[in-house]
């Protein structure tokens, strides 16, 4: 991304990458607060919320924006993580 996205490669992250992107830890997140594990759900939240918030940047051409983007994502995978895992450890309620 810091040479910049080709406009084709632009277009697809805008109208459908960055949707599908954002939309699948939310409605992972959606379910998991529907069975109880809700700091797992909180946490899948901010990834949603990041990935939602490259739209604008990605139609407007902000591309340092777009390459902070996997710094942002990146410790939200290990916070997931160690939810998960204490989740798991005591018992997913129903």
């Amino acid at each position: 991304m810091a040479e910049g996205l080709a406009p084709g490669i632009r277009a697809m992250m805008a109208g459908f990458g960055v949707r599908v992107g954002a939309r699948r830890p939310g409605d992972a997140a959606a379910c998991l607060d529907l069975i109880g594990p809700t700091d797992c759900a909180a946490v899948l939240k901010q990834p949603s919320r990041i990935l939602g918030g490259l739209q604008h940047p990605l139609v407007t051409g902000d591309d340092r924006t777009l390459e902070a983007a996997p710094r942002q994502l990146d410790p939200t995978y290990e916070q997931l993580r160690a939810e998960l895992h204490t989740a798991i450890r005591h018992g997913i309620p129903s």
